[in-house]
């Protein structure tokens, strides 16, 4: 693992972007999970969303159970697979995405990467669910994976220099 690996949560979103579109920013994350550029954390509930993808994607995009169950079974090869964490929050718009919230405290994660609107609103502190989130977790950062894939490839820049 490298010296520099993040500790994240990727919220289900990633995962069904990853399996539409392998060139995107989602499926490049995943790489540095692989890569060991990330510690990534996932739960029985996250592993449960990734195998209901297929149900909730659009058939245009053709992804299909078998994909969905293979991917859920690297994720459990590649990740760090904890109980599902205590629920010390609430998420007050979406609840459902508390999981990620409660994920990430409990593995001391300080990113959570997603492109869900409700958790993206938590890093606006104009907004007061966001203000309330950031005075309760400070260290813990809510961002899109293009964003994410983008840092790490500076990074990455970086160390090559």
């Amino acid at each position: 693992m490298s010296a520099s690996a993040h500790r994240a949560v990727f919220d289900c979103v990633v995962f069904a972007q990853a399996l539409i579109s392998t060139n995107g920013s989602a499926a490049e994350c995943i790489e540095r999970v692989r890569r060991k550029r990330v510690v990534l954390f996932a739960s029985a509930s996250i592993l449960r969303e990734i195998r209901e993808l297929p149900y909730k994607i659009s058939p245009r995009h053709g992804v299909t159970v078998e994909q969905a169950e293979q991917l859920a079974n690297e994720v459990t090869r590649i990740a760090t697979i904890v109980e599902d964490a205590p629920p010390i929050y609430t998420h007050p718009i979406d609840p459902d995405d508390s999981i990620y919230i409660n994920l990430a405290v409990a593995t001391q994660s300080m990113l959570i990467i997603s492109r869900d609107r409700h958790l993206l609103n938590l890093m606006d502190v104009q907004r007061s669910e966001g203000k309330s989130f950031h005075s309760l977790f400070p260290q813990l950062v809510i961002m899109p994976p293009d964003v994410f894939a983008q840092q790490l490839r500076e990074e990455e820049r970086k160390e090559k220099q």
